[in-house]
């Protein structure tokens, strides 16, 4: 939560209901990969608070940049860990990796900056797809998905002039692609190469 490939969120209520739902022996698993780029993200740690059988998953990988590094985290109760740790590999995570990790906690004004651009190129994208008459999924995470038609040909034809897409036929959503928010200026070459590949 925030969704991928959406962007979409899922609200504090809409969890909060879902979870009443749940028989308290179920495991429930939250990924919250995109959780820092949402403004008031929902509280699912309570659930750990409270002693339900519930992982809280977050990642180095989106705001702090570390994907290379492989590096992410499980929050829950101490039973549900106990577990976990039994079927962990040794080893798993080396020591150049968790010093990335431990910087890119204690490094605020890095994960403010990059949340401050991720913020901006939304809202230019969005305001883009708009003029452009591109029908897309408003997001809270840092990319949106957006309708162009041929999802894999635009992505194929974009990757051409060096500017990568992903294509969403995978996800069984063959007419859309899935554009990561970067720096402005690439926001904005983004935006000029799939005006030059859509005709428009």
């Amino acid at each position: 939560n925030p969704n991928n490939p959406t962007g979409t969120l899922v609200t504090q209520e809409q969890i909060d209901r879902f979870m009443a739902k749940v028989p308290d022996h179920v495991v429930v698993v939250f990924d919250e990969a995109y959780y820092e780029f949402l403004d008031n993200p929902p509280d699912t740690l309570k659930y750990v608070r409270e002693g339900r059988n519930v992982v809280v998953l977050r990642t180095f990988s989106k705001i702090q940049g570390l994907a290379g590094t492989r590096v992410g985290y499980g929050i829950a109760n101490k039973e549900l860990i106990d577990v976990l740790q039994r079927t962990r590999q040794p080893f798993n995570l080396n020591a150049v990796a968790q010093a990335g990790a431990l910087a890119g906690l204690l490094d605020q004004e890095h994960q403010d900056k990059t949340k401050r651009i991720t913020d901006e190129g939304r809202a230019y994208l969005q305001c883009q797809f708009a003029a452009l008459g591109l029908e897309f999924i408003p997001s809270y995470a840092n990319f949106v998905l957006v309708k162009v038609g041929d999802g894999n040909a635009v992505f194929k034809a974009m990757m051409d002039q060096g500017v990568i897409v992903r294509a969403m036929a995978a996800y069984k959503l063959p007419e859309w692609v899935r554009i990561s928010i970067g720096t402005m200026p690439q926001n904005e070459r983004c935006i000029e190469v799939l005006k030059g590949v859509l005709g428009r």
